[in-house]
């Protein structure tokens, strides 16, 4: 009975996505990114110029606590720790991180979205990562020599 668990889990949750599905770039004009968070489910999204902000792939999950099996049902469900995309280098690239989860001990849901632009260099590799702490959102970026990069947080908007 084991075995039939993961499919069936797996098809359960298969239409929770609400943007379309982000279709990462190949080649060499592309910037490399990896979304994390400090142990917070959340959705990353980039920004298609003229089709809006698309969701990757894969959403941001909680470190699993069990072994194998578990991670063959997050990664089933499309749920990892970190998730690595590439994007379109660009002097105005957009990210940014849905977030909406039940409240703990509470019927009220925490919301939030947050964006950031900033200049995506070709061949660079960024590390985005989320935070959510006291009702609170956050996104920071860093390059791949760890620094900050120059990203300003900007309005939930994806230009034409």
């Amino acid at each position: 009975m084991k075995p039939l668990l993961v499919p069936a889990i797996a098809l359960l949750f298969t239409g929770c996505q609400h943007f379309s599905s982000y279709q990462q770039p190949y080649g060499d004009n592309t910037a490399e990114i990896t979304f994390t968070s400090n142990d917070t489910a959340a959705q990353p999204v980039i920004c298609v110029p003229g089709e809006g902000f698309q969701s990757t792939e894969f959403s941001i999950s909680q470190r699993p606590i069990g072994g194998d099996s578990l991670n063959e049902l997050m990664e089933a469900m499309k749920k990892s720790p970190e998730v690595t995309t590439s994007l379109e280098a660009s002097k105005q690239a957009r990210i940014g991180i849905l977030y909406n989860q039940k409240s703990t001990n509470s019927t009220k849901r925490d919301r939030c979205r947050v964006a950031l632009q900033f200049e995506a260099l070709a061949g660079e590799h960024y590390q985005a990562k989320f935070s959510f702490s006291q009702g609170q959102c956050g996104l920071s970026l860093t390059d791949s020599r760890g620094r900050s990069a120059d990203a300003v947080h900007v309005d939930w908007e994806c230009p034409s």
